[in-house]
């Protein structure tokens, strides 16, 4: 029955974010013509999963051929990182976005070398379960959605995931047996699936209203190749609202929900924590089946390229429906700062201070957490 309420609310918080749809949408206005532009930056930052990290950080913003103000731009986020944890992480992630936005491409490719602690799988762990996981991903990551109605896409994704060199250290650095998690030893993820996506910001980058809800299913059989076998359903919605009618005030609500059936390895798991959502709590600090998490930010344009934000968050993680319980939540509150980097296109280097019941989060990242 406690499921069945749950679901009823996060349903209810996703209609009631997406109820006011701004008369905006049928406003014509007259853009100036959009201007491509090579953002180059030292990548200097911070966050709890990597201490201070330094490296370079490399975004084109463009629109592709004749695209016109009807089309949101394309990026292409490419970074090389170093960690005072000894962390090497190399990214590169498109957004791209073809004329009339007919169809848009989003992929996630990286190889990562990431010691990060790891507290084992559940809503009750300790930290004195705390102990370290190294290891080295390499993940190939792409969807190709068309659009099939104003703002409605439709798409398959795939994916291909590769942990190997898996091994577990205490806290004085030497090594101990690992967990009896899936994953473990290793594993080899590969997956199809399908994203049913409805879109309607006005910016990839830096939305300040409409809204985002996407639905993903993504299957990972053992005869495609995967070393265990399950399926990911996940769930994000988000909504935008413009408070004061002119992109200075917004209100970011944000609501995931994501389930598994099957046996993930442990890096898949559902988490919470991080730079994107529950910032106060260490990515991953922790992890299960299926999690449930909402937040709301509200963003305010100070002055020049200046802005700042307050937010707060809320979810949970648990293995089976019937363990789904109230009293396991976790919250976490904070506030930033903004410096939007490119005036043609804003895009927001952000500052964020977030805390937990247990701990705190300090992160320096490039675009917006949501």
């Amino acid at each position: 029955m406690k499921s069945v309420i749950i679901a009823f609310l996060l349903t209810a918080f996703q209609l009631l974010s997406l109820t006011s749809l701004s008369a905006q949408d049928s406003t014509l206005v007259v853009l100036p013509e959009y201007k491509n532009k090579l953002l180059f930056l030292p990548a200097i930052g911070s966050s709890p999963e990597t201490g201070f990290l330094f490296g370079a950080v490399v975004v084109p913003q463009f629109k592709i051929g004749a695209a016109g103000p009807e089309t949101r731009s394309s990026s292409v986020f490419t970074s090389a990182i170093y960690t005072v944890k000894n962390q090497i992480l190399f990214s590169v992630l498109p957004d791209i976005v073809l004329p009339g936005e007919s169809w848009t491409l989003n992929g996630n490719y990286f190889v990562n070398y990431f010691p990060e602690s790891y507290w084992g799988v559940g809503p009750s762990s300790s930290e004195t379960d705390e102990v370290t996981s190294l290891y080295t991903q390499v993940n190939l990551e792409q969807n190709l959605l068309r659009q099939i109605e104003p703002g409605f896409f439709v798409g398959p994704q795939v994916r291909l995931s590769k942990l190997y060199n898996v091994s577990f250290e205490d806290s004085d650095g030497e090594r101990i047996a690992p967990p009896d998690v899936s994953g473990a030893g290793g594993s080899t993820t590969a997956g199809i699936g399908w994203i049913t996506r409805w879109d309607r910001r006005n910016s990839n980058m830096m939305p300040t209203r409409n809204h985002f809800v996407q639905f993903t299913i993504m299957g990972n059989p053992d005869w495609l190749g995967s070393t265990e076998s399950y399926t990911l359903y996940e769930l994000d919605a988000r909504k935008y609202l413009e408070l004061s009618g002119n992109s200075r005030t917004v209100l970011a609500m944000q609501s995931l929900v994501t389930l598994h059936s099957g046996n993930p390895p442990f890096n898949d798991l559902a988490t919470m924590g991080g730079d994107r959502i529950n910032r106060g709590y260490y990515s991953g600090r922790y992890r299960d089946q299926n999690a449930a998490q909402i937040q709301a930010e509200l963003r305010q344009h100070a002055i020049g390229r200046f802005g700042f934000t307050v937010f707060a968050a809320n979810g949970e993680v648990w293995n089976r429906f019937e363990h789904f319980s109230l009293d396991n939540y976790k919250w976490t509150a904070g506030a930033g700062l903004r410096f939007n980097i490119n005036k043609d296109d804003p895009t927001n280097v952000r500052i964020d201070f977030g805390i937990s019941k247990e701990s705190t989060g300090f992160y320096l990242q490039f675009g917006e957490a949501f």
